[in-house]
């Protein structure tokens, strides 16, 4: 499940992904961002970067900016 069809086009790609922190394997998060949605950089082994929003429709994806637009 991605936020917008331009999302799920990279996710397809293999250029994003939606998954934890420990599910991500060969490689390295770059970012300390509380997320489950991640750019992917690299080929063989890949560096994750967390994202808070979508790049594409703006919507919250970090659980850290959820919560704090949520308290607000």
């Amino acid at each position: 499940m991605s936020c917008c069809p331009e999302m799920e086009r990279l996710m397809d790609r293999d250029l994003a992904r939606q998954a934890q922190p420990y599910q991500l394997t060969n490689g390295t998060i770059i970012t300390e961002i509380d997320t489950e949605y991640f750019l992917v950089f690299g080929e063989e082994r890949h560096r994750f970067v967390g994202m808070h929003y979508c790049p594409f429709c703006g919507r919250t994806l970090s659980r850290e900016m959820w919560n704090r637009e949520k308290k607000k």
